[in-house]
């Protein structure tokens, strides 16, 4: 019987169709996977989650350990690390998005480095106020981290995919198309479909949300550390209040931008 190894890192869709593949091109009856022993994610996390891709085929066995076995060429890895769950194995593909793998790569991958900074400061800001309110921190660690994914991507591209799914946004600046490419992006790339988090983030540039997550996520974006001044009182009101912090800082930024551009918004 063949042992295949390979990083698994996590497991992708490629490399399951090559074990498959593997089997039938050397007419195995029975073929055994292995993850090796070192990757991003821990050992344990790699053989759950191969397990889960293989469940459905009797005939492939995951094992924990192997003296002898066949090098599998690794496959898109690197790229599902990304955010590109897509090209993990399906299988495991929802368990990367609702367990929360790679959204700190992800965020690294797709923004710059200092818009990277910003969303991690977003990120640890979104989970202070959801752990005040006693909210799902988790959730809010995903809108906070994926919020800005698509900040970096070109207008024509972003014009593109507006004029498709948002077309009333056409007329409005261009600097708020990301927080609707975004929702797109995630919805085809990492499977994300939570409503709650695909609406926060969605509202997080204009602060029209009215949920509390919309909420936490547009005062993080305007408040995180990194912004580099005092937010000491937005963040007192916001910790006590969502709705009267949310007040607070959407009427400190259209003071701003009425200041540095002379638009009402």
């Amino acid at each position: 019987m063949t042992v295949l190894v390979c990083p698994f890192d996590p497991v992708t869709q490629k490399e399951k169709e090559a074990v498959l593949a593997y089997r039938k091109d050397h007419r195995e009856t029975e073929i055994c996977v292995v993850p090796a022993a070192e990757g991003t994610l821990s050992f344990e996390t790699r053989l759950r989650l191969l397990k889960k891709a293989f469940a459905p085929y009797r005939h492939v066995h995951v094992l924990s350990a192997a003296e002898d076995a066949v090098q599998l060429e690794e496959a898109d890895e690197e790229a599902v690390r990304s955010g590109m769950f897509r090209l993990a194995a399906s299988g495991i593909r929802r368990i990367l998005i609702e367990e929360g793998f790679f959204l700190q790569e992800t965020a690294k991958a797709m923004c710059r480095e200092r818009r990277y900074v910003h969303s991690a400061g977003v990120a640890a800001t979104c989970r202070r106020l959801a752990q005040a309110h006693h909210m799902d921190q988790a959730e809010a660690l995903k809108a906070g981290w994926l919020h800005d994914v698509t900040k970096a991507m070109p207008d024509e591209e972003a014009e593109k995919i507006i004029a498709v799914w948002k077309p009333e946004w056409l007329s409005i600046s261009p600097k708020v198309w990301h927080s609707y490419t975004a929702v797109v992006w995630l919805k085809q790339n990492m499977g994300l479909h939570d409503r709650r988090i695909l609406n926060a983030i969605e509202h997080h540039t204009l602060g029209d949300g009215n949920s509390s997550l919309d909420r936490i996520l547009y005062i993080a974006d305007k408040i995180e550390p990194g912004r580099g001044y005092d937010t000491s009182r937005e963040w007192d009101l916001a910790a006590k209040d969502l709705k009267k912090g949310a007040g607070l800082v959407r009427e400190e930024s259209r003071s701003y931008i009425y200041e540095k551009e002379g638009i009402h918004v």
